[in-house]
């Protein structure tokens, strides 16, 4: 906004020179409260000049917010949402629309279909196909004049794919941009591993037999790697992941070596986005693909157990105890930390509120005992948050095993520290 309205820019500075504390991750502003000081007024204060309400008087300015369904924090998006509607309520006639375009998610069509003031349109009932075809057709165009295999083969045949194939793929597409553009990355990019000859002319037929959608396509692909060492425990850590770490990165967590985990990911680089460094972050091309690995239904023998949380904490609290033994009883310096590190310290006691389930249970005694050792080395300050989510754990474990033992731990004299009541009260 300030870059397109620069009458914006100084009524955005001043409202940051206020309140700096709207820029900061961890602020005591909602995500409303900053819409409205950092968008909405800058906006609203800028257009009420007479220089630029002229300008918007017949063309309102455009925001479009793409994939909206494709973030995780559904309260957060009903929050931008609500704000917005009552801002426009507020103000009907702000030269402002807003399009956003999204997946039916239930969080945000509930919202969204409640206000008069808003138009929903279904793109299912517009035909997609030609758009398709334009599609298909740079794509194919682009990757003929790279590939000396495809110039070959047109050079002797004639163009390609044949009219048919074309006919056939933009059938098998049936309208949607992220199957037609995760389809082709199957047919020109392949597992990429030396070990696989095939060429895009020898995929494309494969392309054909795939399932329609994109189940199918995820499928397909993840089985060309799941035979690799460590699939498992590398899919199921990036899925689970509060946040995208790098290859070197999941590498430390799991305890394997960063080339292992380019092993598996070079094969799946048609639905993961696979860094050309081991300090990138490895993310998927489109959020289907975690919804996909958590429905069993749906994914199968690939499908990611919520238990394997426990043993992703497990492995963060083995890397915050390498981390803390470096500097027994002093706090490292976060700056200095690897990713993995960084990543321990930050989200390691995540998914507490996660029931454990009995398969979990091994992976929760283990955790048990990781977090008894790093209480020996954590600085004495860092404690109280760590001896709470001990006694959390052990109370956990006693609901599995039924063992006196588990809660006599959680309120013996080791446990029971300032503030003893508070950490009592959890164990119990």
């Amino acid at each position: 906004m300030a870059t397109s309205l620069p009458d914006t820019v100084p009524l955005i500075q001043a409202a940051v020179k206020a309140e700096p504390e709207l820029l900061q991750d961890e602020s005591s502003f909602s995500l409303s409260a900053r819409l409205q000081r950092l968008v909405y007024n800058p906006f609203k204060a800028a257009t009420s000049q007479a220089s630029l309400a002229k300008l918007f008087q017949w063309t309102p300015y455009l925001i479009i917010i793409d994939g909206l369904d494709e973030c995780d924090d559904k309260q957060a998006v009903q929050e931008f949402i609500t704000a917005t509607l009552k801002f426009f309520k507020k103000h009907p006639s702000i030269p402002l629309r807003i399009l956003i375009t999204s997946r039916v998610e239930q969080h945000i069509h509930s919202c969204l279909a409640a206000d008069s003031g808003v138009i929903l349109k279904d793109l299912a009932d517009h035909c997609l196909r030609d758009d398709i075809v334009e599609f298909m057709r740079v794509v194919f165009e682009a990757e003929t004049r790279s590939n000396p295999v495809i110039q070959a083969y047109v050079r002797e045949n004639g163009s390609w794919p044949s009219h048919t194939d074309s006919e056939k793929l933009v059938d098998h597409i049936g309208g949607s941009f992220i199957f037609g553009s995760t389809l082709f990355r199957f047919i020109f990019q392949g597992s990429a591993s030396p070990a696989d000859p095939s060429t895009p002319l020898d995929r494309l037929p494969l392309a054909l037999t795939i399932d329609p959608g994109l189940d199918g396509l995820y499928s397909a692909t993840l089985a060309r790697s799941e035979h690799i060492p460590h699939f498992s425990d590398i899919i199921s850590t990036i899925v689970l992941l509060e946040r995208p770490l790098s290859i070197s990165g999941i590498a430390e967590l799991l305890g394997i070596r960063a080339h292992e985990v380019v092993c598996v990911l070079i094969g799946l680089q048609a639905i993961i986005q696979v860094p050309g460094t081991d300090d990138a972050p490895v993310t998927f091309y489109h959020t289907s693909l975690r919804d996909f690995l958590t429905n069993e239904g749906r994914s199968g023998r690939f499908f990611v157990h919520l238990s394997f949380r426990m043993r992703l904490r497990a492995l963060c609290i083995a890397c915050q105890l390498k981390t803390y033994r470096q500097t027994p009883k002093v706090r490292p310096q976060y700056r200095k930390l690897t990713a993995a590190a960084r990543y321990s310290l930050d989200h390691g006691n995540g998914h507490l509120a996660v029931p454990v389930e009995a398969e979990a249970v091994p992976e929760l005694s283990k955790l048990i005992q990781l977090r008894r050792n790093i209480l020996e080395v954590l600085p004495d300050n860092d404690r109280g948050n760590e001896l709470v989510t001990l006694g959390i754990e052990l109370r956990s474990l006693f609901n599995h095993s039924k063992s006196v033992s588990h809660i006599e731990e959680a309120i013996s004299p080791p446990l029971v520290t300032a503030p003893s009541r508070m950490h009592t009260q959890v164990a119990i």
